[in-house]
Formats: structure tokens, sequence, C-alpha cells
């Protein structure tokens, strides 16, 4: 059986004392052991090594089509194309991150910008923009120190519908989240996220991960 393939996308700037990094070391291992696959991650770490700015070219680029824009701007596009090329060949997509200010940290925007391209991982259509992309399994570990993710809330959650939204527009729709949430309240806030990645793992998706839901991945 081949090997899976499986991005990570690290977006904590934190080290040791971070909770989405943790969260992640406690589900992942246990998730993957459900394969029965052996499992080659491509690990980014956005947190530690942030990924360039976008320039003025890049967003030049944008608004021209893709072979124009890669004809003009080929410098200026390459990072992009290399992020692209990574997930694209990817089997299944991992975002280990925390919740800045009710949203994805400015890492993972950046990551965002430089992979949702027109006329590369999706297209314009009349009925508005359809994704390139083949769709996979998407798992995003989020952490976050307000009471977000539960009824009621108590504050705003625009993490997960813009996530969903933006992932969707380049085909990627299989997206499960894990969350820990309200750790700013905790006396040790680490010790939470191993009890909420214990739980998760014993209720919310016991399939999530599984050998069957993945048989078709090649």
């Amino acid at each position: 059986m081949n090997r899976l393939k499986l991005l990570m996308l690290d977006c904590s700037p934190r080290r040791d004392n971070s909770t989405s990094r943790h969260f992640t070391q406690h589900l992942l291992p246990a998730m993957a052991a459900r394969l029965g696959r052996e499992i080659q991650i491509t690990r980014r770490d956005l947190g530690a090594e942030p990924l360039p700015a976008i320039t003025e070219a890049y967003a030049e680029s944008l608004v021209l089509p893709a072979d124009v824009a890669k004809e003009r701007f080929g410098a200026a596009l390459s990072v992009s194309d290399g992020l692209i090329r990574e997930l694209d060949e990817a089997d299944m997509l991992w975002i280990s991150t925390p919740v800045h200010n009710f949203t994805v940290p400015a890492v993972l925007k950046n990551w965002i910008d430089l992979v949702v391209r027109r006329d590369v991982t999706f297209t314009t259509t009349e009925r508005g923009k359809v994704g390139l992309l083949r769709d996979r399994p998407t798992f995003v570990a989020v952490t976050a120190g307000g009471a977000m993710f539960r009824e009621p809330s108590l504050q705003p959650d625009f993490f997960r519908p813009y996530l969903r939204a933006v992932l969707g527009v380049i085909g990627l729709e299989d997206i499960t989240f894990m969350h820990a949430t309200g750790l700013a309240f905790a006396d040790e806030p680490l010790a939470v996220v191993e009890t909420k990645a214990a739980q998760w793992l014993r209720e919310c998706e016991p399939r999530a991960m599984s050998a069957d839901n993945t048989s078709s991945i090649a």
C-alpha cells in the first residue's frame, strides 16, 4: 500500500508552550495509527518561518490570465507555485493553529493568499468560483484562549466560516475541525488540551481518520 502524504501547516509562533502544537502532538499520532498505513509528513512551520509578504508584482499578477501572469511575473510567482505544488501532491492536509483575534493567524492568511490563484487553484464561472484542486481530507486542530465554538458563544467565530469558504474556493471541502477553547481561563492549558484531544478521539470523530474513510486516497 502506498504511503499517505500529509502536508502539515504549523501556525503558532510559540514553541514549547504552544497549545495548538500540543493539541496536534496528541491527536495526529493516535489518528494516524488508525490508518494502518505509513505516513510521510511534509511539515511547513509557518509560525517559526513565516512566508514572504505579498508583493506588488504578485498582486498585479492576480488580475491577469494565468499564462500572461506567468510570463510577466514568473519570478514573483515562484513561492506560490511551490506552495501549490506541495499542496497538490499531498493526500491529506493538517492545519495546526491558534485563533488570533477571532480568525486565522496572519501567517496562515499569508499562506492562503499565496495558494488561492485564479486559473491555477480556482476558476471563475457564471455560477461563481470553482475549485481546481482535488478534494482531500483536511483536519484543522485549533486552540483558542477565548470561549469560542460553543453555544451560546461568548465570542464571534470568523475562524471556521472563513476557513471553510476559502478552502472550498480551491476545492477542499472535506474539512474536520477539532478544537480546544477557553484556554485563557485554565490554570494548566496544556493539560486541558490533552483532555480535549482524548475526548475528541474517544467520542467525536471515531472514524474521521480510519482506514475505511481513507481507502480511496492513492
